[in-house]
Order: structure tokens, then sequence, then C-alpha cells
């Protein structure tokens, strides 16, 4: 096994409570997540994302609204107030 070594690092307590709060909800604690960014970093030979100055909206499925919409159509089908609908498969010839 691989030596390991401590690193420190300040960070906005207000960033870091909710950094705790992301990571917990998908099962890492804040360890884990900040090995994971190294790993990919590694891996990729750089920043496992785009880094830009301009304001680009990022995949529109992430954005916060989309996220939210979500998880109000997800309290919606958890509480029976759900409407089913077919799906109506076209061709791709026409």
């Amino acid at each position: 096994m691989a030596e390991t070594t401590s690193v420190t690092m300040r960070l906005d307590s207000d960033d870091k409570r909710k950094a705790e709060q992301l990571f917990n909800s998908l099962g890492l604690n804040m360890t884990t997540a900040f090995t994971m960014f190294i790993k990919q970093s590694l891996m990729c030979e750089g920043l496992p994302f785009t880094v830009s100055l301009h304001n680009t909206p990022d995949d529109y499925f992430y954005s916060k609204s989309n996220l939210a919409h979500l998880e109000r159509s997800i309290a919606q089908l958890r509480s029976g107030h759900a409407k089913a609908h077919d799906l109506i498969e076209e061709d791709d010839d026409e």
C-alpha cells in the first residue's frame, strides 16, 4: 500500500459545510471526495472539469432550476400525485 500524507487547506466555513452536506448526500466524506478529485486530475493530466472566464451555462440537466424541478417531480411521484403518460415513438424516416 502506498504511503499516505496529510494535506491542510483553508476554506470558507460556509462552503465547507455545504460541501460536507453535498458529499454526505453522495455517500462520501470530504477526504474521499478530495481524493477522487486528485485521482481524476492525475488521470486526465489536468482539471477534471472546464475552467472558463465566460459565464457559459452548464449542462441544463444539472442546473439548479432543473434539479429543483426534478425534486418536485420526485416528491409528486412519492406522494401519489403524478400522472402516467404513454411514450409516443416516432419513426426516424419521416
